[in-house]
This record gives structure tokens, sequence and C-alpha cells, in this order.
């Protein structure tokens, strides 16, 4: 096995990062993937059960990592890794750039990028018409389901202080029936967050508010998602994917930047609201002895 000084390893880890960043891994993969990094160069000729003993999962994980980061198998894979660890350079098409993502510095360089398209959607036509959706509204629903359930909560719990008659919809079982009586109460917009992986019934729930007459606000993570048809203001925040579990940090600021827009267009109401809560903060506020 060749030795490979520092800045030979970080190409070597480059290639796999830029394999990584090109497609979508779960969480378990993702951690072995840390494995593979943290294991460089020895798991370019490590086995599939080599590499499942030492990151914890099985055999059966490690082949479909390989195919995940789009090669025929683990055999592919390795023979790859085993060509950029020989050349201690990365293939053509791989990617050299940023450090492992093994380390908090490379998920905040990947957020920083983030946060800049964010500052882009914010700045964009399709923002200012889902601020002037969603406070037109009234009710106004906010669909978030699985991982996007805690981003839905999040920003109905902080609408409802500027805002008369919102509901979150985290329920896939009773979604339909929600959507149907928030209709039949004059909703005009519903508000959907989808990041991945995608709940079908996030999709479902677009189509039918198609099909009640809704106009749907959506906030995804790339406005390739396969059922951007359905949305009507595609308001895109991507995801960290550098650690084992995304990060939506350039969600919950395009979500505050979204609010911020809705308290301005009635300046009025949210003086009022707010006021309102405000008088019962020293009802509930922990205050030291």
């Amino acid at each position: 096995m060749p030795q490979l000084d520092d800045h030979q390893l970080e190409g070597v880890r480059g290639w796999l990062i830029g394999l990584v960043h090109e497609h979508r891994l779960s969480p378990t993969q993702r951690r072995v993937v840390q494995h593979m990094l943290d294991s460089m160069p020895q798991v370019a000729f490590a086995s599939t059960i080599d590499m499942a003993e030492a990151a914890g999962v099985s055999q059966p994980t490690v082949t479909r990592i390989a195919t995940a980061l789009g090669f025929s198998g683990y055999a592919e894979f390795r023979n790859a890794a085993r060509d950029a660890v020989l050349s201690a350079t990365p293939p053509p098409a791989a990617s050299t750039t940023g450090p492992p993502p093994t380390t908090p510095g490379a998920a905040l360089a990947h957020e920083r990028q983030n946060l800049r398209t964010v500052e882009a959607t914010i700045a964009s036509d399709a923002m200012r018409r889902a601020v002037d959706l969603i406070a037109d509204s009234r009710p106004l629903g906010i669909v978030g389901l699985r991982v996007s359930a805690a981003l839905a909560n999040y920003v109905g719990y902080l609408a409802q202080r500027i805002m008369p008659d919102v509901h979150v919809l985290d329920d896939a079982a009773g979604l339909d029936d929600d959507l149907t009586q928030l209709h039949l109460d004059g909703a005009t917009t519903l508000l959907v967050f989808a990041m991945p992986r995608y709940p079908d019934a996030t999709v479902r729930a677009l189509a039918r508010a198609r099909e009640l007459g809704m106009t749907t606000v959506g906030i995804v993570d790339t406005p390739l998602a396969p059922f951007a048809h359905l949305i009507d203001v595609c308001l895109v925040a991507p995801v960290g994917q550098d650690l084992v579990f995304d990060s939506h940090a350039a969600a919950v600021t395009l979500s505050i930047a979204l609010l911020e827009g809705v308290a301005a267009s009635d300046a009025r109401r949210t003086r009022t609201r707010l006021e309102a809560h405000e008088e019962r903060v020293a009802e509930w506020e922990y205050r030291a002895p």
C-alpha cells in the first residue's frame, strides 16, 4: 500500500467528496463514507467484509453505497479508489476543493454557499410573490412531513404571532381531510416544506391543493425536485450534506425572511398582535431568582 503525504491524501479524499456532493446518500451511508474518508488510503484495498466490520454496518450496506455513488458495484468503486490512490490525484470528474466533510469547517463552508443561494432567492420576484400570497391567505396552511415537520412547526409557531388562523399540517394520515377543511374555510395559499427525502404524502398534498384551487408556495432544496411542476411559487433553500444528517440552516433563514416580508405587508396588524403576545411574556418567561 502506497504512503501518501498530506497533499496527496487530500486529493484522494477530494475525489470521494466530489462523488458525495453529486449523489444523494442516506444518513447511514454518509456515516460509512465518513469512515472511508478517515481510513484513506486503506479503503481502496479493503473488501466489503472488511469495510462493513470497520464501519459497523452490514455488507449489503457497503455495496449499496457503491451503487449510490454511481458505480455498478463495490468492485468498480474500489478500483476507482485504488486508481486515485496509486496516481495520488483524483480522476478528471472529481472535485478536489474544500476540506473533508468530516470536519466542521467543511460543513460551515458549504453552508455559507447555501446561504448565498438563499440571498439570491430572497431578492427574487418569486419571494415577493410568495410574501403576497401568504399574507393574503386566511386561513393559512403550512405542510411539513417527516423531517420537514420541524420546519413547518417552527415557522407555524412564529407565523401565529403575526397572522390569524395559521394551521400546521404534519400528520400524513389526516392530510387530505385537513386540506379539504382549509379550502372550505377559505384558504387560498398552502405553504409546503419539502426537504429530502421527499415523502409521497407531501407530493399528494401539493396535487390535492392544486385540485382545490389553492396556490402552492414550496420551500425545497432544489428547483429540480421531481414534483416542482406542482409548485406555483418555488423558493430554493439548499440543504447541507456534509455531515451525517442534513442541515436546514438555509431553509430556516429563508423562512424567517419570508415571515419578515409578511409582517411588513401589514405593519399595523403585526404590531397589534406582537404587542398582545408581549403582554403575556411575564406569565411564562423564566426569571432567575
